[in-house]
């Protein structure tokens, strides 16, 4: 009876030391060479040394294609469990792109679903690393495959990543190609990084898009990670490599609390709250029409002059990023007058909607910077439908509970204002720097509108609108603000950071603060 025992368990163990074996050598070794790393190696990247704990590795599927040689897919394709990050619990899923392509099977696709559920049941972040496309076409064609697909909440399945969107943060990385569902999977999570150069999303692939349409494509340009960066926005972070893609999850993970459960977690810092920011006067100029980079503000502003950005080079005239001050997970929406001098257009309105909805699913303060001159006109633009995705920012912005701080930098002009942290949107805290400009318009097509007739009548033109010019100066500055009441405080720029904590420090510390799950955030 031993010997069976004995016999059994050695059976097991060669089975499962054939599935770490994933696709073989030829296969692993094509996936170096493509500079990819294989599923588990990235894991082991992801993970506290030591943490995973695999489930379903024994799991296994036969691939079958009329007039080739049947296989076997180990581990189902896909590799799923539990680990750490900086001591905290997560679950993974992991495509083996090194076994059937990384295409998930009946058994792959109810081992996803488990570790999704899982994810909901225990309220623990859930991390997809996607190498194809959601389901292996063999097991999925038919009426009797696909009509219930998703009925059952322990496969995977595009309801159950809606059930989990605000609940628990969810990232899903673009690491090879991920085509279909796998894309929609990482439409439904909250941040997606795409690794540059090997990473590849879209509905479909070049093969299907020639047969379908007729269109021949590339895949990076169909869908390649500089087209989501910069030109949909349906990509957060572009990574340089596998490495990189694996360092910044574990980064993003660290503002966010583990679920809409819990609090953001606080990291201790020697960057002290009061720090004044001297260099803030040379990097900010005080002609408004000159240009400046606010990332070097906000490195200036923010603990030890780190933050991550988010969509980056997309919607470029704001800039969205996760930083701390005083050790508390902020969110900043700021203007960059480095593109367009700051104007919102519809991509940059989308982008700070977006944003906002996730800071608020996570009880995440958000800090606005603002020195922008309004909404962009034109034709063009108003077929961007801006109408429309104005009155949704005005709607997201309204609604938003998290602490709010608000400072006017330099410029605040138009409904642009309200937007990004203005009066009319109830900010907890609201100060500009002596510099800043208030009103509906920019004094120049202000200007045009009021004294149009009279300046051309004028003998001196030049000197009368400057004269004007001056007048409109004085009538926009902060002072008046502040003497209605309607502006907290002006303050020295060199002390911004110190009001920035000061106002977290009084919001943070309500009795009234708790934490729930608030709502989904829309894609």
């Amino acid at each position: 009876m031993r010997d069976d025992h004995l016999r059994r368990i050695a059976e097991i163990e060669t089975a499962r030391k054939v599935a770490l074996e994933m696709g073989g050598v030829e296969a692993i070794a094509r996936q170096h060479k493509r500079g990819k790393l294989t599923c588990r190696e990235r894991l082991d990247l992801l993970l506290d040394p030591g943490s995973f704990i695999e489930y379903g590795i024994l799991a296994q599927s036969v691939v079958e294609v009329p007039g080739r040689t049947a296989k076997v897919a180990m581990a189902g394709g896909v590799v799923v469990g539990t680990g750490l990050i900086e001591g905290r619990r997560v679950f993974v899923l992991a495509d083996d792109a090194t076994v059937a392509s990384g295409a998930r099977g009946a058994a792959g696709g109810r081992k996803s679903g488990h570790v999704i559920h899982l994810a909901l049941k225990q309220r623990f972040p859930l991390i997809s690393l996607l190498e194809a496309s959601a389901g292996r076409v063999q097991d999925m064609m038919g009426s009797r495959a696909w009509a219930g697909l998703g009925f059952d909440p322990h496969t995977t399945g595009f309801g159950a990543m809606v059930d989990l969107s605000g609940v628990v943060p969810m990232v899903s990385a673009a690491m090879g190609n991920t085509v279909g569902g796998a894309a929609f999977n990482a439409m439904l999570s909250d941040f997606v990084p795409m690794v540059k150069e090997t990473s590849f999303m879209a509905v479909s692939g070049p093969p299907v898009v020639l047969g379908a349409v007729g269109e021949r494509v590339s895949a990076q340009d169909l869908g390649g990670a500089e087209v989501h960066l910069a030109e949909t926005g349906q990509a957060d972070y572009g990574a340089e490599n596998d490495q990189d893609c694996m360092r910044v999850i574990r980064e993003y993970l660290g503002y966010f609390p583990s679920s809409s459960y819990e609090l953001p977690p606080l990291l201790p810092t020697e960057d002290s709250a009061e720090r004044r920011c001297e260099r803030l006067l040379d990097i900010v100029p005080s002609n408004q029409r000159r240009p400046y980079d606010m990332y070097e503000v906000i490195e200036d502003l923010v603990d030890d002059g780190r933050y991550l950005p988010l969509k980056r080079d997309y919607g470029r005239s704001v800039i969205t990023c996760m930083a701390r001050i005083d050790g508390h997970s902020v969110g900043i929406v700021a203007s960059q007058p480095m593109h367009m001098a700051g104007v919102l257009d519809h991509t940059a309105a989308y982008k700070a909607i977006h944003f906002m909805d996730l800071c608020d699913a996570f009880h995440i303060p958000l800090i606005f910077l603002v020195d922008c001159p309004g909404f962009i006109v034109g034709k063009d633009w108003e077929k961007q439908s801006m109408l429309k995705t104005v009155a949704r920012a005005l709607h997201v912005h309204r609604r938003l509970t998290v602490p709010k701080i608000t400072v006017i930098v330099r410029k605040a002009y138009g409904l642009a204002y309200w937007i990004l942290g203005g009066k009319a949107m109830n900010p907890d805290a609201l100060a500009a720097w002596p510099t800043a400009s208030f009103s509906l318009m920019a004094p120049e097509p202000a200007i045009n509108v009021l004294y149009e007739q009279e300046i051309a009548a004028s003998p001196d033109p030049d000197r009368r609108r400057a004269e004007l010019m001056e007048l409109f100066s004085e009538e926009y500055a902060p002072d008046n603000a502040a003497k209605d009441f309607t502006l907290d405080d002006i303050i020295d720029p060199r002390d911004t950071r110190g009001f920035l904590a000061r106002s977290l420090e009084v919001q943070l510390n309500s009795a009234r603060r708790t934490a729930h799950f608030k709502h989904p955030i829309w894609p």
